[in-house]
């Protein structure tokens, strides 16, 4: 009778040993869900957060990029104003020029060729602030462009 008591006993053991192992594999597994749950809760928070501040980073930068492009317009019309003035400082140059050089051919005296070679430098420079101020016209017709459809496309 002592072999089968022992093996009762033995067997209870077991049997208890094996209920209790599986409680406590449930009651782990229940906290890893729950640790599990609670990450998630705060991988969402993390979430919201950031896309609230991508929201006001996103703000931020068209309102930048606004004040950006009306900084450029102001330069660049600035820019244009100080190129046309050029050019019709020069334009009133080489017509000075050119009436010297009549003035000096009418007394009998014809141009050095310095005199030449500054009229011919001269009108260089005023085809070359034409094209440059034909440029600019262009460029500032397209700008004006995007930004109407930009206009449009905001309302």
């Amino acid at each position: 009778m002592s072999t089968v008591l022992v093996a009762l006993i033995v067997a209870g053991g077991a049997a208890f040993s094996a209920w209790w192992n599986t409680r406590q594999r449930r009651r782990d597994k229940k906290e890893d869900w729950a640790r599990e749950d609670a990450v998630a809760a705060q991988a969402a928070e993390a979430a919201r957060l950031l896309l609230a501040e991508n929201k006001k980073v996103a703000a931020t930068a068209a309102v930048t990029n606004n004040k950006l492009d009306i900084i450029h317009t102001l330069v660049n019309s600035n820019m244009t104003a100080a190129m046309q003035a050029e050019y019709d400082a020069t334009v009133r140059e080489i017509a000075m020029m050119k009436e010297v050089i009549a003035l000096n051919q009418a007394a009998g005296r014809e141009p050095s060729p310095e005199a030449i070679g500054a009229i011919e430098a001269t009108q260089t420079k005023i085809n070359e602030l034409q094209a440059a101020l034909a440029d600019r016209l262009k460029q500032a017709e397209v700008v004006e462009q995007q930004q109407q459809q930009q206009q449009q496309g905001a309302s």
